[in-house]
């Protein structure tokens, strides 16, 4: 094991304040969605974000539950591959690259589900970034919240961050190795 650790499991100094900045972005850009000049959010949205955001972190928890032990032993991009779709979709795919009669809103016949789905995700992975940043995690950030409550943890990767992460570990072993 060299000094960085592993990556997927551990997080250098870079990549914990890499994910503190982005989380704090996320959230601020929540903040601003909901203090927006050019609109206010209804009773509805609201409760849809706050139910949309509690549903995340059930779902989250019951798919981490029954899926960590059994993938644990195999490689981290399985688990990337399982707790990274519904993220990629909800935050990316759903609201900005399908046409909006093709969006899960429209699929289930809610088309003013999109927002309050895309405000809760930003906000559950906004929420998930400091949990990393404060408890050294550095795979998957939408099981930083699951690991911090079953306190245990998932190797996984956190596949925009990767690259920071395989970057620092690099600097740090090399470094650690002229020493």
């Amino acid at each position: 094991m060299s000094e960085y650790g592993k990556v997927g499991w551990d997080v250098g100094v870079v990549g914990r304040w890499v994910r503190l900045v982005l989380g704090t972005l996320l959230i601020v850009f929540v903040i601003f969605d909901f203090s927006g000049v050019d609109h206010t959010h209804s009773l509805r949205t609201n409760l849809l974000i706050a139910l949309f955001f509690v549903a995340f972190i059930a779902a989250y928890s019951v798919v981490y539950l029954v899926v960590v032990d059994k993938v644990k032993h195999l490689s981290p991009w399985v688990a990337t591959a399982i707790f990274v779709f519904p993220a990629i979709y909800f935050s990316a795919v759903n609201p900005f690259m399908v046409p909006a009669e093709w969006s899960f809103g429209y699929l289930i016949g809610l088309p003013y589900v999109n927002h309050p789905l895309l405000i809760a995700m930003a906000l559950y992975i906004g929420i998930s970034f400091p949990v990393q940043f404060f408890t050294r995690y550095g795979g998957c950030e939408v099981v930083a919240i699951q690991n911090l409550i079953f306190k245990k943890e998932c190797s996984s990767y956190c596949v925009p961050l990767l690259p920071i992460d395989v970057v620092e570990k690099a600097v740090v072993d090399a470094v650690a190795k002229r020493r």
